[in-house]
């Protein structure tokens, strides 16, 4: 049996880069995988949605902008309503603007927290009250970074943000524990996408040099680690956080 067979559940900025390769890899492994992207992401995610059916999986595009609470409620309520179960999330959804502390201001660092950090808060909170409802346990995932450990110059509020969400991932995993919810973090690092694009020469040198492993990731090696994960294969592991980083908290 697959690894996620009879699963079902969303990921959030799942139209391209590491949101597509984790919903890719969870429909290979046999979950109902509801894509969930901005409006203007709508064709790439249906396009998600057909490359997962031509591969025997199943899946449903919605428009989720995860910066307006209402719409994440919208997605929680819909995909257990679709698929009957609520099983997974995987809080995926991320911008990550470049520049100096100094040189920022109010208005990205709102957008940036509403986006990175609110939306998990929401997303867990409309998640875990279901989850308990159903009574059934369940897994979510928060993708965060190696930026909430060891934060690079130049991407402070985007290292904030990814900060917050490790905290939250170990207070949603303690508190719901006794519930047989487990809830875990991913902290990638290096990841072909298109949060990469346009990345400074010397912070992406930065970046790879600690790696040990000396090349770009690809999302579905965040989306293999995301399957075991939700998986009951990890049964026991939850409140930890996995770094998909080529050896970079080892050798930075």
């Amino acid at each position: 049996m697959s690894l996620l067979e009879n699963k079902a559940g969303f990921v959030t900025g799942a139209a391209n880069g590491i949101g597509k390769g984790i919903a890719l890899e969870l429909a290979r492994e046999g979950a109902y995988v509801m894509v969930s992207d901005i409006d203007a992401a709508w064709d790439d995610g249906e396009a998600v949605v057909r490359e997962i059916r031509e591969m025997g999986g199943r899946a449903e595009f919605m428009v989720c902008d995860v910066s307006k609470p209402d719409d994440i409620k919208a997605l929680v309520k819909c995909t257990k309503d679709l698929t009957g179960e609520l099983n997974f999330a995987v809080n995926n959804a991320g911008i990550g603007p470049k520049g100096k502390l100094a040189e920022s201001d109010d208005e990205i660092w709102n957008k940036t927290n509403d986006i990175n950090l609110k939306s998990v808060f929401i997303s867990l909170r409309e998640t875990l009250s279901i989850m308990r409802e159903q009574d059934k346990g369940g897994a979510i995932v928060n993708i965060s970074s190696v930026a909430g450990i060891a934060p690079l110059a130049q991407i402070g509020i985007y290292a904030a943000t990814k900060h917050g969400v490790l905290g939250l991932t170990k207070v949603a995993a303690i508190e719901n524990g006794d519930a047989n919810i487990r809830v875990n973090a991913i902290l990638p690092n290096g990841i072909r996408s298109r949060l990469m694009d346009g990345t400074p020469d010397d912070v992406l040198k930065t970046i790879m040099d600690p790696q040990a492993i000396k090349r770009l990731g690809e999302p579905e090696e965040v989306g293999a680690a995301v399957a075991f994960l939700l998986s009951d294969k990890a049964a026991f592991i939850t409140g930890a956080s996995l770094p998909v980083d080529g050896g970079f908290l080892a050798g930075g």
